[in-house]
C-alpha cells in the first residue's frame, strides 16, 4: 500500500478551492464517503460524472488507497474550512478573479492562481498544514494500562 502523500493532497485541494472548485470536498464526501451515485452528485454540483470520478481518482492516488481516501476527505474538509475561492463564477457563468478582477476561462482558473497569485496559494497551503498539525495535536494519545502484579 502506497503511503499518503499529504503535501500533494494539500497542494491539490488548495489549488482546486482557490481556482473556484470549492465544491470539491463536499462532492467527494457525498460520492466516496457517503456512497451517493456519481450522476446524482455530479448533477448537484453542475459538473460531469467523469470530472467527479477524475477528482476521486486523484484523491485516491494521493491517499494511497480508496479506504484511506474515505477517511482523509472529512479531515481535508476540516483543514480547508478557511480556504475560500479567489476565482468565482457569477450568475452568467463568467469566472472572475476577485483579487485582480481578471475574467478567466474555467479551465484556466487554476493556472491563473498558480501564475499570478502564488502568494495566496502558499498561504492556503500553509494554513491547511497548520490545521493538520492542530488536528493531530488534538487527537488523543492512547493510554496503555499494565497489570499490577
Amino acid at each position: 500500500m502506497k503511503p499518503v502523500d499529504i503535501k500533494s493532497l494539500i497542494n491539490y485541494v488548495s489549488l482546486k478551492i482557490l481556482g473556484g472548485s470549492d465544491y470539491l470536498l463536499d462532492a467527494l464526501e457525498e460520492y466516496l464517503v457517503n456512497g451517493e451515485g456519481p450522476a446524482i452528485v455530479a448533477h448537484k454540483y453542475n459538473i460531469s460524472k467523469h470530472q467527479l470520478r477524475g477528482y476521486a481518482q486523484r484523491i485516491i492516488e494521493k491517499s494511497g488507497s480508496e479506504i484511506r481516501a474515505k477517511k482523509i476527505i472529512p479531515i481535508l474538509k476540516q483543514m480547508a474550512v478557511d480556504v475560500k475561492p479567489i476565482v468565482v463564477r457569477d450568475e452568467n457563468g463568467v469566472y472572475t478573479c476577485t483579487l485582480c478582477n481578471t475574467v478567466v476561462a474555467k479551465e484556466d482558473s487554476e493556472e491563473h492562481v498558480r501564475k499570478y497569485h502564488k502568494d495566496m496559494l502558499t498561504l492556503a497551503i500553509t494554513n491547511m498544514s497548520e490545521k493538520l498539525d492542530e488536528i493531530r495535536a488534538k487527537k488523543e494519545k492512547p493510554v496503555i494500562f499494565t497489570s499490577a502484579s
